[in-house]
């Protein structure tokens, strides 16, 4: 497996960048979910939360430049529909996971408080605002939420290609030859 994509393979970058996030997401999901049912571990979870939400936005950055740097394999299926829906999903993957970070950081921000990346707090552009801080607190619940759909959604998409289509779909996508 070579590091870069060709027309019909993705390469070792796109696929580790496609898994090390997807592990991101989930660890960042659960520790936002459950950092209230920890007990004295609340705010290890808190900042864990933080640091992984602004280490999703800030790669997905790296991710969408290494995208547009490289060729995107074609598609295994010639069926337009499936590739308008494939292509649909890429734009709003794309755009939740810069949309769900940065909603979490202007939610913060509207608290009063500032998020913490690896140890360091990350100085507020809003101030604090009691009056859009429960607006702020919906919409990143909201994109989160519609994260996760679109989450499910792509497994259940990857096993639907292996088990009933029976293409190499989700084949592509793994760390293995």
């Amino acid at each position: 497996m070579g590091l870069t994509n060709t027309t019909s393979t993705y390469g070792f970058i796109s696929k580790f960048f496609h898994w090390i996030m997807a592990l991101m997401l989930i660890a960042a999901w659960i520790m936002g979910l459950f950092h209230d049912d920890v007990g004295s571990l609340k705010r290890t979870f808190i900042i864990a939360h933080y640091t992984l939400g602004i280490s999703v936005f800030l790669l997905v950055g790296f991710r969408l430049a290494w995208r547009l740097l490289n060729p995107t394999p074609a598609h295994v299926l010639k069926n337009k529909m499936l590739n308008i829906i494939s292509n649909t999903t890429f734009a709003f993957f794309y755009s939740l996971m810069f949309l769900v970070p940065a909603s979490g950081y202007v939610m913060m921000n509207f608290r009063g408080k500032n998020p913490v990346f690896f140890g360091y707090e990350i100085p507020a552009l809003f101030q604090n605002n009691q009056s859009l801080k429960e607006l702020a607190t919906e919409t990143h619940e909201l994109l989160t939420t519609l994260l996760l759909v679109l989450v499910i959604l792509h497994v259940a998409a990857a096993l639907f290609h292996h088990f009933i289509r029976k293409d190499p779909t989700l084949k592509r996508m793994l760390l293995s030859k």
